[in-house]
């Protein structure tokens, strides 16, 4: 597993004036930091919670955190209620993706505050497809995807998790 650049952080001295972009600067060398150490040493899958279930005919995920394959951390902090996928399919796959959603524009209309979620959403695909694993631990690819947390059969009587699919988990 490789960076494509080496980390770079600032040097304080008593005089610097700081600007956006060493804030900046500094605000990507510790997410960096973090997503590496994810990475390197948790892989990637859920941590704890998502459980899939169908409760009342309709979709239900427990809240729960997971690890992308970017190193995110993708927290669902309440339980989620969705809606069925598209009728055109027969297996769908419920996955969970890492995104920064801007808040509270300013008198300039610039975001002051970014939001790191976890988004949940359906696909004919599995994107945890042809990753490999080590001594039980799911290896990353660095690159940013969604997790696939489970895998949904329609049958007759409507939507029904298939308990055969093992997603990805984090040892």
């Amino acid at each position: 597993m490789s960076d494509p650049k080496p980390f770079e952080r600032l040097r304080y001295y008593f005089g610097r004036l700081l600007t956006v972009d060493d804030f900046t600067l500094e605000q990507n060398y510790f997410r960096g930091k973090q997503k590496l150490h994810n990475r390197a040493l948790h892989g990637f899958g859920i941590v704890s919670g998502l459980r899939v279930s169908v409760d009342s005919g309709k979709l239900v995920v427990s809240a729960g955190l997971a690890l992308d394959c970017e190193g995110n951390e993708l927290v669902l902090g309440n339980k989620e209620t969705l809606a069925d996928p598209s009728a055109s399919c027969h297996t769908a796959y419920v996955n969970l993706h890492f995104v920064e959603q801007e808040l509270k524009q300013d008198a300039a209309n610039e975001a002051t505050i970014i939001r790191e979620a976890a988004v949940l959403n359906f696909s004919e695909q599995n994107f945890n497809y042809k990753h490999r694993h080590l001594r039980g631990r799911w290896l990353s690819c660095g690159n940013c995807h969604p997790l696939t947390i489970a895998r949904l059969r329609r049958s007759a009587g409507g939507w029904r998790v298939d308990r055969r699919y093992r997603p990805p988990a984090v040892k």
